[in-house]
């Protein structure tokens, strides 16, 4: 018994910590690659907004989102995220791995960041639910509520002065609400219920 513990004791020293160098694949194999560790150990920035900026960026480094949200499945982009590992997870930092190339060399190796090897949707949640925006159209739509609730706040004046455009501007962004053609001013997709 002695002399089994006393073994594992020798293993788990000998493995250490293994994130400066390239692990000696043994036996036991503790050590991983910090781009083989599923998404649940990463520290992953969210993804990165460049719809009103300069797409070259996407082109010259690899990551970054073009368009954000979508309607539909097919429509929504999907991008590599920078990541890091958890701070308490120790894993092998390969430095010839994918890099975020727009940080500093000393910022990547300090901070172990790496591109994933998964992609995230171009999507982001801003707190807008399409049930209470449904609501606060059908009844409160004649004074813009349902404008204001989604940023479109010059609409939503010019709804309420008009007193919904005399009901026709109000029966008219319902169906707008309904048909998906009435969305968030920030492009920011709807929030889901569970």
């Amino acid at each position: 018994m002695i002399f089994f513990l006393v073994c594992l004791l020798l293993v788990a020293k000998s493995a250490g910590d293994c994130s400066s160098s390239a692990p000696k694949r043994g036996v036991t194999d503790i050590c991983k690659n910090c781009t083989e560790l599923p998404e649940h150990l990463l520290d992953c920035e969210d993804v990165l907004d460049l719809s009103e900026s300069n797409q070259t960026f996407i082109k010259q480094y690899g990551y970054g989102c073009s368009k954000m949200g979508g309607e539909s499945y097919d429509e929504v982009e999907e991008t590599f995220v920078v990541c890091k590992s958890l701070e308490d997870f120790t894993c092998y930092y390969d430095p010839n791995w994918r890099q975020p190339e727009d940080r500093s060399p000393e910022v990547r190796k300090r901070d172990r960041l790496f591109l994933s090897t998964f992609k995230k949707p171009c999507i982001h949640y801003k707190g807008h639910y399409f049930q209470t925006t449904l609501i606060f159209s059908l009844l409160l739509g004649f004074l813009g509520v349902d404008r204001f609730c989604l940023g479109w706040t010059g609409i939503g004046v010019g709804k309420m002065l008009t007193i919904g455009g005399l009901g026709i501007w109000w029966i008219i962004d319902i169906i707008l609400l309904i048909t998906g053609n009435l969305t968030p001013n920030d492009r920011s997709n709807w929030e889901r219920l569970y």
